[in-house]
């Protein structure tokens, strides 16, 4: 997954067992500061941080003497552990979270998940990495961009200015369309450039029968539950939205909510039309992850939205089983007369690390293990895993072994990516596959360049959690999503678009965006 941001809520952290946790920690304060000189020998003692991050794919959990940190040790002296924590769309992964801050024993390095950074770091649960990042982390300090850090230090929940995590940070862009292209070779038809040529494609793939199965079974447009991934229908009428949630940008020179928009509301006049016309799958909002993707891998779905990176794993491999001459493209911006569209990007995406506030060793460790994960010097082992383990070299040539994935531990791949990452990537991973496997990764990289230019940063890139304290149905887009799903499927006409913007703003939309706009201007001075 590309795991991107989340805007939901905290709540569900015990803040009264989270205090009692802070006054642990801050009761050991001065003993800690007396032995922050014997930093480096704390470490060198207890070289191990229990590490917690995102495992969606079986694999078995990190073990001291396991192979990735043991290549850790070798490199930097310090090696990681963790429990089997299944990630459950990240739903499982934060009840256990926050089952183990509550307890007061919180993990030294973990992902934080639905904003719990925001309440940790007020609460003085949080490592301040300000002054030792630069030092411990120089392949993430360094790379990132200096006013990316600025935002970030704008951003600290507890208004000191202070770096209490280090986020996801993407300087290309891995959203897009994807078009069945053999299936557009196969009725004749070119890859849409405008809004009209785009629906007779949606029409073509309705009634032409292209996956040639004689059943005319067909979807041409296909998205998932709560309105999720297809992002580009809303981007043609320039709405920022990033894997279905809603985004701030700049709307007649004010930062504003995306869904409150006319943008929007001409964007849901659209898909109420598709949806009419079946040419958006009326099963869309009933779609959960697993069916979604086994209507796209069954050859059923003539175009969606996802992301770049996972084409060769979650569809070409897939599909190509059974059919191989599979030809997936890039769709390009749709043109709309009257509006200018993007794909929304966010170089500064959901926090990727942070670190529990336990001692000056602890932190220098958890900083040595994020710089290695971001270390360019370590795309192999980012990308393919643990020599031996996941891959083998012969002749200079990166062999990988498929191992059972339960039986070998997940990849820990980089929070950092930027184009000149991508492009080493691609000349790795080509010199890891064989000549009749080569054509899935060309057509991955073909597709990923031609949707860097779609992209756009919006003004709300970096915004924080804290915005939406007190108002978490806004934060969750509950009543945008309620509004939206009923006006795509028709249950309501799009005039009942003017109740939900003033529903909104009355429930919490109108001290939200105060906040918001009072961010903006800061982070613009």
């Amino acid at each position: 997954m590309k795991r991107k941001r989340t805007t939901l809520t905290a709540a569900t952290v015990s803040i009264a067992l989270l205090g009692t946790m802070v006054a642990g920690c801050s009761s050991n304060q001065d003993a800690k500061q007396g032995a922050s000189s014997n930093a480096s020998s704390n470490a060198s003692n207890n070289p191990y941080v229990e590490l917690w991050t995102v495992n969606d794919q079986g694999n078995k959990n990190y073990e001291k003497d396991g192979p990735t940190s043991k290549k850790m040790l070798q490199d930097i002296g310090v090696g990681i552990y963790n429990p089997l924590v299944v990630w459950d769309g990240g739903n499982n992964y934060s009840q256990k979270l926050q089952t183990r801050i509550a307890s007061g024993d919180i993990p030294d390095l973990f992902v934080p998940w639905k904003g719990i950074e925001s309440d940790l770091a007020k609460q003085g649960a949080l490592a301040d990495l300000t002054d030792l990042l630069p030092k411990y982390a120089p392949h993430v300090y360094n790379r990132i961009p200096e006013d990316v850090w600025k935002n970030v230090k704008k951003s600290d929940p507890t208004g000191k200015g202070r770096i209490y995590f280090v986020p996801k940070v993407t300087l290309s862009n891995d959203y897009g369309g994807f078009i069945r292209k053999d299936w557009l070779d196969k009725l004749g038809l070119s890859i849409p450039q405008t809004q009209d040529e785009y629906v007779n494609v949606l029409r073509a793939f309705r009634d032409k029968d292209p996956n040639g199965n004689g059943q005319k079974d067909e979807l041409p447009l296909s998205g998932r539950e709560q309105g999720r991934w297809f992002d580009n229908l809303f981007g043609m009428y320039g709405v920022a939205m990033l894997e279905g949630y809603p985004q701030w940008d700049l709307y007649n020179g004010e930062i504003t909510y995306s869904a409150i928009t006319p943008n929007m509301k001409a964007s849901l006049t659209f898909l109420n039309k598709l949806y009419a016309e079946k040419l958006l799958d009326n099963n869309t909002f009933l779609n959960k992850s697993n069916d979604w993707w086994a209507r796209i891998t069954s050859e059923k779905v003539g175009t969606w939205f996802h992301l770049g990176h996972g084409l060769p794993s979650t569809t070409f491999g897939p599909i190509s089983q059974k059919n191989p001459k599979l030809d997936i493209a890039a769709v390009p911006l749709i043109k709309v007369d009257g509006y200018q569209g993007y794909i929304t990007n966010t170089r500064i995406n959901s926090p990727a690390w942070v670190i529990a506030n336990k001692s000056e060793a602890t932190t220098i460790n958890a900083l040595k293990v994020i710089d290695w994960i971001n270390d360019p010097a370590h795309l192999k082992e980012t990308n393919f895993g643990m020599k031996d383990v996941n891959y083998k070299e012969e002749n200079g040539k990166i062999i990988p072994l498929n191992s059972e994935k339960s039986t070998v531990e997940a990849i820990l791949f980089p929070t950092i990516t930027d184009w000149e990452g991508e492009k080493i990537l691609h000349e790795l991973t080509m010199n890891s596959l064989n000549d009749d496997q080569k054509w899935m990764e060309e057509m991955k990289y073909k597709a990923l360049t031609d949707i860097q230019s779609q992209a756009k940063t919006i003004a709300g890139d970096g915004l924080p959690a804290s915005v939406y304290d007190g108002f978490t149905d806004i934060k969750n887009h509950t009543l945008y999503q309620e509004y939206m799903a009923k006006i795509i499927i028709g249950e309501w006409p799009i005039d009942k678009f003017d109740e939900f913007v003033e529903k909104w703003k009355k429930t919490g939309g109108d001290e939200v965006t105060k906040r918001v706009k009072e961010w903006y201007k800061q982070i613009k001075q």
